[in-house]
């Protein structure tokens, strides 16, 4: 992570930060610093070991001078960015992601770690449909379920492989 206490909170060790295979979330009140550490700190250590990062942005706020800054590599071999609003958008990327990587040779297989930043930015096709409307009820907790679904599946896929996912979000 870059951080000797938070890799020591995460993994008990202070060499060890955010296991692959498994899924991170740092959640917390608006500009506590979740997306600076996120998609900064991470990413960048992530990238210092050889780790591929695909960095989905539901915010719009993450600007390729703005990952400079914190000195995250944005060439197309170090990082993929993505710009998604919706959870299912984001769970079918992921899915046909894993689909791939399975299908590749044991030896081929790069680490690689997902960001999402941030989960809570995310939509239902609900809520869109509402805005559209004009008509802005809720979703009738549409949107906890399909969250719940996006990490349990991920988890299940990722759980046997070099991959790790790394999300924030709000509280």
């Amino acid at each position: 992570t870059g951080n000797y206490a938070l890799n020591y909170l995460i993994s008990g060790d202070f060499h060890k930060g955010i296991p692959m295979g498994k899924v991170t979330v740092f959640a917390g009140e608006s500009g506590a610093g979740k997306s600076y550490f996120a998609s900064g700190n991470i990413v960048k250590h992530a990238q210092e070991q050889g780790i591929f990062v695909v960095l989905i942005d539901s915010e719009n706020a993450l600007d390729e001078s703005w990952l400079h800054a914190l000195g995250v590599d944005t060439s197309e071999e170090r990082l993929l960015r993505l710009s998604m609003s919706m959870i299912d958008d984001v769970a079918k990327t992921i899915s046909m992601f894993m689909k791939d990587y399975k299908g590749m040779a044991e030896e081929d297989r790069p680490k690689v770690l997902f960001v999402i930043d941030s989960l809570g930015m995310l939509l239902t096709p609900t809520d869109v449909d509402q805005f559209d409307k004009g008509d802005l009820k809720g979703d009738l907790g549409r949107k906890p379920k399909a969250l719940t679904a996006l990490v349990r599946n991920t988890v299940n896929m990722i759980g046997a492989y070099n991959v790790g996912l790394v999300a924030t979000n709000h509280t």
